[in-house]
């Protein structure tokens, strides 16, 4: 119930295995700490702030527009001390700025949420992030992207997933585009990555997953919604595979903040990591 991508470190990993190694990989990214305040934006269904919480003792809000993940996250971490809300992001201060720690968050994340957001609000919803920021704060920011090299088949991928999958969904796009519009906003970027492939891994999975579950699928909604998703996981793993759809994973911290970005710079390798 995690509906971003895995990390595969040595590629023979389960998907469970996968999604965990992710969730590890960002709490490592942002130099997460027992007691920091975390807010997961669109944390979906809060597998991952179910594991800040209960694996890194973090103290994490989550904010989510649908109802369904709100009561399948409720029942999910009914035995830790996270904090869930339907709670439009872009309308937190204004709304519920009793949830918004004194400062700002420690630490901020939003996994593959803004392409939602779309690209002539994307300004606004970064800039939300940084006010909502402390000042020494860590901002994991991991979105959909694509190429820039234009081609034909993209233009049909396009399309396709423009009116059977993301309808208005329309800010995935090039790295170079992602970069200037967070440092528009205020941020410096201290790590990124292209992972793409662990993408395709990913979706690899839920393809096999999907199609375990044909007849279950078809009885409930019918072959022409089973065949389209089916068509999109098997369209998604091949494109992100080559590189026609991609993976950006960005630690960001705020401009300008020298001890911030000091320390940032310094975190090269997890600190269980011996070299």
């Amino acid at each position: 119930m995690m509906y971003t991508s895995g990390l595969y470190p040595t590629g023979d990993e389960t998907l469970t295995e996968a999604q965990n190694y992710k969730i590890d990989y960002v709490a490592d990214a942002i130099q997460l700490e027992e007691g920091m305040s975390v807010l997961d934006i669109g944390c979906g269904w809060t597998y991952m702030t179910n594991r800040l919480t209960e694996k890194y003792g973090a103290n994490v809000t989550g904010v989510t527009l649908s109802k369904e993940q709100l009561t399948y996250g409720k029942e999910l971490n009914k035995d830790n001390d996270a904090k869930l809300f339907l709670q439009d992001a872009m309308r937190l201060k204004g709304e519920r700025s009793d949830l918004i720690p004194e400062g700002g968050f420690d630490r901020i994340t939003s996994l593959e949420m803004a392409e939602h957001v779309g690209i002539r609000r994307y300004q606004e919803f970064l800039t939300m992030v940084h006010g909502l920021m402390k000042d020494d704060g860590v901002f994991y920011f991991q979105v959909a992207g694509l190429r820039r090299a234009w081609r034909f088949e993209d233009f049909i991928w396009g399309l396709f997933m423009g009116e059977c999958v993301f309808p208005g969904a329309d800010a995935s796009c090039p790295l170079g585009w992602v970069t200037s519009q967070v440092e528009r906003a205020g941020f410096e970027i201290q790590r990124v990555h292209n992972m793409g492939s662990h993408y395709s891994r990913t979706l690899a999975h839920w393809l096999e997953n999907w199609r375990s579950n044909e007849y279950y699928i078809i009885d409930k909604y019918g072959a022409q919604a089973y065949r389209r998703w089916e068509v999109f996981l098997a369209w998604s793993v091949r494109a992100a595979r080559q590189g026609s759809s991609t993976l950006f994973m960005l630690t960001l911290t705020k401009a300008g903040v020298e001890d911030r970005r000091i320390k940032s710079q310094a975190h090269l390798v997890p600190k269980d990591v011996q070299v």
